[in-house]
């Protein structure tokens, strides 16, 4: 097994293509997206590039929404901006750090061109590589 200093972010990353959504789309559909996808966080992008983030979304962000009775506004309304990422080539130790810092279980993956290369889950580093998470904490 490679040294956790060497082991890279794209090594990680469980879906060869990240679950996106447009910011016009509704949070009911957002919602159903992740249920038909059994994920919990959603990439906003462009309308224009795919690959260009805008925005993340979260269960929690929607599940807030509900509970206040907000089911009839757009994923606009509720994504977050500050988007936490990682690069595809940063060590993997990188990214469970700002995790931590952060209190976060999902990251953005950007290549080196600034352009969407994926999603890292908490999942993905404790399942992928066992224990690797508990090491590095």
């Amino acid at each position: 097994m490679p040294k956790v200093e060497q082991i890279k972010v794209k090594d990680l990353i469980s879906r060869p293509k990240p679950i996106t959504v447009r910011r016009d789309a509704s949070l009911k559909e957002a919602a159903k997206l992740m249920a038909d996808e059994r994920i919990g966080f959603l990439v906003v992008v462009a309308d224009d590039d795919e690959r260009e983030v805008i925005g993340v979304i979260s269960e929690r962000d929607i599940i807030n929404a509900f509970g206040y009775g907000k089911d009839d506004i757009k994923v606009e309304d509720m994504m977050k901006t500050n988007i936490v990422h990682v690069y595809e080539d940063d060590p993997i130790s990188k990214a469970a750090k700002l995790m931590k810092e952060h209190n976060i279980r999902h990251l953005v993956v950007l290549d080196r061109d600034g352009k969407l290369a994926g999603v890292l889950s908490i999942k993905d580093l404790t399942y992928k590589e066992g224990a690797l998470f508990s090491l590095i904490f």
